[in-house]
């Protein structure tokens, strides 16, 4: 039986038939589930962005930027805007609509006036290039501050405008809206922090980053579920379109309804439960990271050597004289110009922070203009040839960024960041003939820069008040520290501390090198003719620190309690040992502390073996200081550098003190090297060493790296097994289906998609029976004719006949197989193209009217 004559379509001329019917309306029910998938979108990615700025107006922001992209895809759909004239149209619309939109709501601050408008909706257009910078400048969560909802407002404007766009109407290329809707997920991802959201707890059930849980599987399950509906409505239109006015289609019964969607349920259920399940442990595996982790300034922090470990060069024969910095003006009232505050101990040299996501430690842009007040002081500050490097060095009070000066001041300007507790300041501005990713950074001779600062309010350790907590660092990792400290025995108060300060610098002694070669020649010549050289080793971490403790134990214990600090003197070395001395003394009595590098001014309080600033700044002037900060966060700042006038009188076990110690007229004084780090009485104490069990810590290892290396190859290989489950499943699905005509025509489907991943087609071209002729394959005509009939036939076609119809599938397959060697198989299998056919929706085609 032939198929019946296809009647004209009303409003077509009869003299001018066409072969295809109209493109889809862009309203139609695909369309209206593309919509529905961009508002998703939109949704999902302004929770992923949420941690970015913490605050309810990116709600508004969102909800104005899809009203504003959707409003304006449908009004070009709808006046069939194509074409470049088309895509002008849409820019300048959504230009102009921007420019209404982002003052009120993404830069609330603006609304103070016509002017202010007016430079808000500067700062707006500005914000698209600049402000994706400022995100990352700029601790977490941002808040409306300034105008950092621009980027965001940005990116769901274009998102839904873009998605918009490609869903209305529903064509070929809609599926591309799944990269726009990732791609404003990504926003918040790559913006936000590296730190996952805190696990939620839903009764006994633990939930894992939570927010990044909702995101990604939310975002998953919607593309995904997307795609099928359109792809379902596409396919039951066209049945509809190839069945109208023939037979009569039976509807899935509602127990086999009911059980397709339970197994749909159960497997969303069984992914969204292993997701929960591998996400932890994928993320133990390796760190995540976001894009502010790899920014300047916090890298260029983290990558850059601690000044305290350079202190030494300072005080050599050739830089003792170098200009360091040279003054310009009035510093009264600053006492102290800092370089950095380090205040982050590893154990092995003080550093300065620089967590992105602690805001304590992030390095923020200054505005660039201040008001000199009373008290304040103003001067200008040039960099000489002994300095050079990333760490500026500028008064405690700074009020705003220092203006540059030179042919580096636009680099300097655009690279100066401070710390957000204003203790450090850097320039990442590149140095001359360097570039690359290990590019050096920061001043260099002959730069040039004037500053604005308040006046320094220097206060004592009697400030401080109790400690917040009983001990801040571990004192099983510091035995000489605590041994020494409980031989004082001073309470943990202010007091106390200041106690141990004194004690410290009295009983310590003064040497920047360890030989009085030539280069040591310069500083030990200005100490005084009664000075006594001493030898002491650079370096600042536990175990220095620990045998600089370890000489004073010993000396205090071999003396005797009634031996005074003249006596006690044992501790050898300068501001590198004894400044992270007496930081590790306050963290022990359980304050906060930090180390200071910078330089002593004239305005400063004398303090012996160090000299101060007038106009210049020289290596012998630099120094280095503790702050210890009070319950109420303000820093007291405590000097450290050690006597030089009373040399050690080291006493060996057994030795007794002379009877009349005196200052150091010694001409038969040897000179001694320190002792080792181990003191002898906790050596006579020592307890006989534990016996600890085999080092599996190279087992861990290699089973971390396998694992990583398992998961790695399930990742790579997990595309090639949800394609195999894929065909697996659409070939199943096709044959169980529970109608005989649906399944004959799923029949012929999965035979045209063996052939398009066989390379015999590329896909179907008109009628079946014209594809089955394009084909060249007897099986597809048969299966063809066979279709045509339980289509188009007045009797609906029996479970019989469907089998038949998968018989001929099954035997092309097995043919087509057969002919086909390993390689080519595997090709096959491994084919994307059936499933490419089938995402464009194919345009129905009808037959000519009979002339």
């Amino acid at each position: 039986m032939s198929a019946p004559e296809a009647a004209p379509a009303r409003g077509r001329r009869a003299d001018r038939p066409e072969r295809f019917e109209r493109g889809p309306s862009p309203f139609d029910e695909r369309s209206l589930l593309g919509l529905g998938y961009v508002v998703v979108a939109v949704v999902l990615a302004t929770i992923a962005a949420w941690p970015v700025y913490g605050s309810p107006r990116m709600i508004l922001v969102a909800a104005v930027g899809l009203v504003l992209g959707l409003g304006l895809a449908v009004v070009a759909r709808l006046l069939r805007w194509r074409g470049v004239v088309g895509a002008l149209l849409v820019t300048a619309f959504a230009v102009v609509g921007y420019a209404l939109v982002v003052v009120p709501v993404a830069i609330p601050s603006a609304l103070g006036g016509p002017m202010r408008i007016v430079e808000g909706v500067r700062d707006g257009f500005v914000g698209v290039i600049v402000g994706w910078k400022q995100l990352l400048t700029l601790a977490l969560p941002l808040g409306e501050y300034q105008a950092v909802l621009v980027p965001f407002l940005l990116v769901i404007l274009l998102g839904s405008l873009v998605g918009g766009l490609l869903v209305l109407p529903d064509r070929g290329w809609s599926p591309l809206a799944v990269l726009v809707g990732f791609g404003m997920t990504v926003f918040g991802i790559v913006f936000g922090s590296s730190a996952l959201s805190a696990p939620l707890l839903l009764g006994p059930v633990q939930v894992p980053a939570p927010r990044e849980l909702l995101v990604g599987v939310g975002g998953l399950l919607a593309a995904v579920g997307w795609l099928l509906l359109r792809s379902r409505s596409a396919r039951r239109i066209a049945l509809q379109r190839a069945t109208a006015g023939t037979v009569q289609r039976s509807g899935l019964s509602g127990w086999v309804a009911v059980r397709r969607r339970a197994v749909a349920g159960g497997l969303v259920a069984v992914a969204l439960i292993a997701g929960a399940a591998v996400a932890p442990a994928a993320a133990e595996l390796s760190d995540r990271s976001a894009l502010r982790d790899r920014i300047e300034p916090e890298l260029a922090v983290r990558q850059a050597p601690s000044p305290l470990s350079a202190y030494r060069s300072a005080f050599t024969s050739e830089r003792i004289d170098e200009a360091w910095l040279e003054l310009d003006g009035d510093t009264a009232g600053v006492e102290r110009v800092r370089i950095a505050t380090l205040d982050d101990f590893d154990g092995e040299m003080f550093q300065v922070a620089a967590d992105p996501d602690d805001a304590a430690t992030r390095f923020t842009r200054l505005p660039r203009a201040a008001t000199k007040g009373a008290g304040d002081a103003e001067f200008a500050l040039a960099v000489g040839d002994g300095y050079r490097g990333l760490w500026v060095p500028v008064p405690g009070g700074l009020m705003a960024a220092p203006d540059f000066s030179g042919e580096r001041a636009v680099a300097l300007e655009d690279g100066f960041h401070r710390s957000a507790d204003g203790a450090t300041s850097i320039s990442i501005a590149t140095l001359p003939g360097s570039s690359g990713r290990d590019a050096q950074r920061g001043l260099v001779a002959g730069d040039r820069y004037r500053v604005v600062a308040h006046a320094d309010e220097i206060r004592g350790l009697e400030t401080l008040g109790s400690p917040a907590t009983q001990s801040a660092i571990d004192e099983e990792s510091y035995p000489a520290l605590t041994a020494w400290a409980e031989l004082q025995a001073q309470p943990r108060s202010a007091e106390g501390l200041a106690t141990l300060v004194e004690r410290l610098r009295a009983r310590g002694y003064l040497s920047h090198a360890a030989g009085d070669g030539e280069a040591a020649a310069e500083w030990i010549g200005r100490m005084g003719p009664g000075y006594a050289f001493l030898p002491s080793y650079s370096g600042h971490s536990t175990a220095r620190i620990e045998a600089l403790f370890t000489q004073l134990v010993d000396q205090q214990r071999l003396a005797g309690e009634q031996a005074g600090d003249a006596e006690l003197v044992a501790g050898i070395g300068d501001d590198e040992q004894f400044a992270p001395a007496v930081a590790l003394l306050a963290r022990y009595l359980g304050y906060e502390s930090r180390v200071v590098l910078g330089f002593r001014l004239d305005s400063a309080g004398e303090v012996d073996g160090v000299e101060r600033c007038t106009e210049v700044c020289t290596g012998g002037a630099l120094a280095a200081w503790v702050e210890v900060r009070s319950a109420n966060g303000d820093w007291a700042t405590v000097d450290v550098t050690p006597q030089h006038e009373i040399a050690p009188s080291f006493i060996k076990e057994g030795e007794q003190l002379p009877q009349h110690p005196t200052r150091p007229e010694r001409p038969d004084t040897d000179t001694l090297d320190p002792p080792p780090a181990q003191s002898d009485a906790s050596e006579a104490e020592a307890a006989p060493a534990e016996e600890t069990g085999p080092d599996l810590s190279l087992l861990f290892a290699v089973l971390r790296w396998t694992g990583i290396g398992l998961a790695a190859l399930l990742c790579l290989l997990l595309p090639v097994l949800v394609l195999l489950a894929a065909k697996r499943w659409r070939r199943a699905g096709r044959r169980r289906e529970p109608a005989p005509e649906v399944r004959i025509v799923g029949a012929w489907d999965e035979l045209v998609d063996r052939y398009v991943d066989e390379g015999v087609l590329a896909g179907e071209s008109g009628t079946r029976a014209a594809t089955a002729r394009a084909s060249g394959r007897p099986a597809a005509v048969a299966l063809a004719a066979l279709v045509e009939r339980a289509v188009f036939a007045g009797d609906p076609p029996t479970p019989a006949d469907a089998d038949a119809a998968w018989a001929i599938v099954d035997q092309e397959t097995a043919a087509l197989r057969s002919r086909d060697g390993a390689p080519r198989r595997l090709g096959v299998m491994l084919s994307f193209a059936s499933f490419l056919r089938t995402i464009r929706p194919a345009r129905v085609l009808t037959e000519e009217p009979a002339r």
